[in-house]
């Protein structure tokens, strides 16, 4: 073999000394991993195995007559339309609209002189009527005036002071006044127009009392006694310090299809320095009297709940003594800010899964997870 035909031989030598120890890496490598997933697979087998790590929350017991705040809006209360009894043009409006008005004040005033005239006119057939009824009487008895004539005369005058005494009551009428205190809530004339008796010219809102209107939920309605026993305060949201007290007054039912509410009418004085109009919201505070210790109510973070396929809410009540979980069915009453009220075959001070619990399973053994760490 001569030199030039050994060089192949070398180059193969060398090519075969160079790729053994490269095939020798590859193989420890691939060893290497699949010694590495073979032992995450084991601990993860040991995981999924092992008692999960669940983090629990106590059941508490708090007071049913917890006061709660609700949105209250004020309502448009009693409202009555004033009109003139007589008609006439408008000479005098002594309030403007939204202006709060005393009882026997003056709010406007039509031209009484036409029924100056009637009262005068009246006044003057009246006693003319009744001179002459004077004078026949003295004809009557002497016997010279029949008793048929006599009579039709005292009817005549009868008649005249019943014509008097409604001429002098429409020229009082030329003035509307307040018949209670309130506040105008609506003015619809001006002075030198002409109005018909009877046609409204002002609506008159009472003011001494005030109705705040309240929507509550059925459930949490239904928990209230709804009677002179319920307590309410309200404010207004830019002033929260001015507290005011509201009395309970009437509830009526209002159904949906898909819900029902109770609406809870309040009534409450005039608060002093502050004006509440119809349509202005207000903050409502409602309370109840003290429940017995057999009206409490159960509570938990609303994190705690979980839903069943077929929409019911239940819980994960922890077993200390065999470290198991097992499903409670509750009714979820209410839920406050971040808090579930909630009714079931639980006491106060079980303690159930505060979170993840979609990850649990009836009977299944957990760890309870200590939140301090």
């Amino acid at each position: 073999m001569t030199a030039h035909e050994s060089r192949p031989a070398v180059g193969s030598c060398m090519l075969h000394g160079v790729k053994r120890p490269a095939s020798r890496s590859r193989i420890v490598v691939i060893l290497a991993f699949g010694l590495l997933s073979a032992c995450g697979r084991q601990q993860e087998a040991a995981t999924e195995t092992g008692p999960r790590m669940v983090e629990l929350v106590p059941v508490t017991q708090e007071g049913a007559n917890e006061l709660r705040e609700f949105t209250g809006r004020v309502e448009q209360t009693s409202i009555s339309s004033l009109a003139f009894e007589v008609p006439g043009r408008v000479v005098q409006i002594g309030v403007l609209d939204g202006a709060r008005v005393r009882k026997g004040q003056l709010i406007a005033r039509i031209d009484p002189e036409p029924y100056e005239l009637q009262v005068r006119r009246a006044d003057a057939q009246y006693n003319q009527l009744a001179d002459d009824l004077k004078r026949k009487a003295v004809l009557h008895n002497e016997s010279i005036l029949s008793g048929g004539a006599f009579d039709q005369l005292k009817a005549a005058v009868e008649v005249a002071r019943v014509q008097r005494d409604l001429a002098r009551r429409d020229l009082r009428n030329t003035r509307l006044i307040a018949p209670f205190d309130g506040r105008i809530a609506r003015r619809t004339i001006e002075t030198e127009q002409t109005v018909q008796a009877g046609t409204p010219v002002f609506n008159l809102e009472k003011a001494e009392r005030i109705e705040v209107g309240v929507e509550l939920p059925q459930s949490i309605a239904e928990s209230l006694p709804l009677n002179n026993a319920l307590r309410a305060q309200a404010w207004t949201p830019d002033r929260p310090d001015n507290v005011f007290q509201l009395v309970y007054r009437e509830h009526a039912t209002q159904t949906t299809p898909t819900s029902s509410s109770y609406r809870l009418l309040f009534s409450v004085r005039q608060p002093a320095q502050l004006t509440l109009l119809p349509g202005m919201a207000v903050r409502v505070r409602i309370g109840v009297n003290p429940a017995p210790a057999a009206n409490l109510a159960l509570s938990v973070p609303i994190a705690a709940l979980s839903v069943t396929p077929d929409g019911k809410h239940r819980l994960w009540r922890y077993d200390p003594g065999s470290s198991k979980v097992h499903a409670v069915p509750v009714d979820l009453r209410e839920v406050r800010n971040n808090t579930a009220i909630v009714a079931g075959d639980l006491h106060a001070g079980d303690k159930v899964v505060g979170g993840g619990s979609q990850f649990v399973a009836e009977g299944q053994a957990v760890r309870p997870l200590d939140v301090t760490q």
